[in-house]
């Protein structure tokens, strides 16, 4: 019975389905457009496929996915790779390596557009007409690719001639190029900033041996350079004098608010006036190369442990660039020492002079000479403390 009434349920079922009006076609509810835009949408790629030189900047020039795609617009007018592939030839057979091929590209991806014999070849002739080997042609304008854009006679010789006669040899340049731009600046500014050395007094030699420590003491605007010549004179330091150019090089690398700082550290725990300390650092300019709390600890140090006065680190302020711990104290152990077993050294004896003594006199009037009656001076001032004594830690 029961399995009567199943069929008849299901022949009733199957009768209503096969009543029921055929189904509407996919997305019948959108119109024709509509449904054409979603077909292509979905059955289509998303974008077009990459130029060729994405992957060509990649693979030739070792550029990174990213890079080479940023790259690509510039190349889009290309439907061959003939001419970067001449540029890209010229530069290796001029020795640039892969690494410096990379430099250049990432730096200014056009110049694979270059015309070789009409703008790339006669930048490396002229370079070497100057005596540069091909290494440090190749190493210039790895370090430097603008200048592979430069007007042969109004900006790459000038600029490169002028620092390999300011510095004295190409090596010195390709030193300084691999730390900044210096062939960014113009020659007429440089010598702008040269000139006011000049007509300040400051003797040429004082000037060069300076700038070529620091190369960037004249690649300042006119402005900021003559703020800078007005700081060292806001100290009192006359152009005549042999630190003034070491004054100019220590005001270029601590600002005004850095210099503040140290005064003030420097003031404060010595009891002195600020007029001292300019006069401190008329003799000591690198004086403000150590850190403020560093130099609060040195003065802290000389007045409580080595019985200096204010008067005595104000006339010597050399006393403040040397290492609190590699030297000052090291050295009043070992002075202590010998004035506990009563040798070496009378009570009244200048420590603050002892600070200044060389190494090797020290180490020789001081640890050697007593060794023997006071062992322990090798623990107290080991010999690894004869390097780097004038350190500023």
């Amino acid at each position: 019975m029961a399995l009567r009434r199943f069929a008849v349920a299901g022949r009733v079922l199957l009768h209503r389905v096969e009543s029921l009006p055929p189904p509407r076609p996919p997305l019948a509810f959108l119109s024709s457009e509509s449904r054409g835009h979603l077909v292509r949408r979905f059955s289509t790629p998303s974008s077009t496929p990459p130029h060729f030189m994405v992957q060509y900047l990649v693979s030739k020039c070792g550029l990174s996915p990213a890079a080479a795609a940023k790259a690509a617009p510039r190349f889009a007018h290309l439907d061959s790779a003939s001419r970067p592939d001449a540029a890209l030839a010229f530069l290796r057979s001029q020795g640039l390596t892969r690494a410096q091929v990379r430099e250049v590209v990432s730096w200014k991806p056009e110049l694979l557009l270059s015309d070789v014999d009409a703008t790339l070849d006669p930048k490396f002739r002229a370079v070497r007409a100057l005596g540069l080997g091909r290494a440090d042609i190749a190493r210039l304008f790895a370090l430097y690719p603008p200048a592979l854009t430069y007007g042969i006679h109004t900006n790459l010789l000038p600029r490169v001639l002028f620092w390999i006669d300011f510095l004295g040899s190409a090596k010195l340049l390709m030193k300084w190029l691999a730390k900044t731009w210096l062939l960014r600046y113009s020659v007429d500014a440089l010598l702008r900033n040269l000139s006011t050395l000049r007509s300040l007094g400051v003797q040429q030699s004082r000037i060069t041996t300076t700038v070529r420590m620091q190369p960037t003491l004249i690649t300042q605007t006119p402005a900021r350079f003559q703020k800078l010549v007005g700081r060292v004179e806001a100290c009192g330091v006359p152009p005549s004098s042999g630190m003034y150019m070491w004054a100019f090089f220590a005001l270029h690398n601590v600002s005004e608010g850095s210099f503040r700082a140290k005064k003030a550290a420097v003031v404060g725990a010595a009891g002195c006036t600020e007029e001292e300390f300019d006069a401190m650092f008329r003799r000591a300019p690198c004086l403000v190369f150590v850190p403020a709390a560093l130099l609060r600890r040195k003065v802290e140090f000389l007045m409580a442990e080595a019985g200096c006065d204010a008067t005595h680190i104000v006339t010597n302020p050399v006393l403040l660039t040397l290492s609190l711990g590699k030297r000052m104290a090291p050295r009043c152990r070992v002075v202590e020492a010998l004035r506990s077993r009563g040798v070496g050294i009378g009570k009244k004896a200048n420590l603050g002079s002892v600070m200044r003594y060389p190494e090797d006199k020290f180490v020789e009037r001081y640890v050697l000479r007593y060794k023997e009656e006071v062992p322990e001076l090798l623990e107290l001032y080991p010999p690894r403390l004869c390097k780097g004594s004038s350190q500023t830690r």
